[in-house]
């Protein structure tokens, strides 16, 4: 499997006003749409999403969100739709859809949650296990795939500068740097 490479110029990797620095921080005047951080990781996300999505379906019959949750799952050992809606940063319609259709593939266990009668708490089943445990090495090569090209250091700084932003984010939704977030979760 490869990622697909494209030859990108110098101009589109770093945007010329992102070079000029100001006391308020980079001069954006003059940027486009394309130019924008939060346009530019968009669209890498969906890139990146739309090859994972293509990946587990292809191999294992997955879609990401149940990937995503095989993966959690396979860490915390149990948890509620609640939980994994919050995790990944998905509605929590689209993870119960997830979450029914592995469990009508009998890669989920829900038993009554007894802390709360509202909801069940998940766990994988013999089968969910051997499902992540199969899928598993196809998202570490993903990940050698995409971080690859990187040299150490570079992937070093790259998940410093995710976790600056993600904290600068969160502290501006008054969000508690030790709770769970999509970027610090995802899989």
């Amino acid at each position: 499997m490869k990622l697909g490479a494209s030859t990108i110029s110098e101009d589109s990797i770093i945007p010329e006003g992102l070079l000029r620095d100001g006391p308020e921080g980079p001069d954006t005047d003059g940027l486009r749409l394309e130019d924008f951080f939060s346009y530019r990781l968009l669209a890498l996300a969906r890139l990146v999403d739309r090859q994972a999505k293509r990946s587990y379906a292809e191999n294992f019959g997955l879609s990401l969100a149940e990937w995503r949750i095989l993966a959690i799952l396979a860490l915390s050992g149990e948890t509620t739709v609640n939980d994994l809606a919050a995790r990944l940063g998905y509605d929590k319609s689209q993870i119960s859809r997830a979450v029914g259709s592995l469990v009508e593939r009998g890669a989920l266990q829900r038993s009554a949650n007894k802390a709360d009668q509202r909801s069940s708490i998940l766990r994988l089943s013999a089968e969910g296990l051997a499902l992540y445990e199969a899928a598993l090495p196809l998202g570490r090569e993903r990940q050698k795939e995409l971080l690859g090209p990187l040299t150490p250091e570079q992937r070093h700084q790259l998940y410093e500068i995710i976790a600056q932003i993600s904290a600068n984010l969160r502290a501006s939704e008054g969000i508690d740097a030790e709770s769970s977030s999509p970027a610090s979760n995802a899989v």
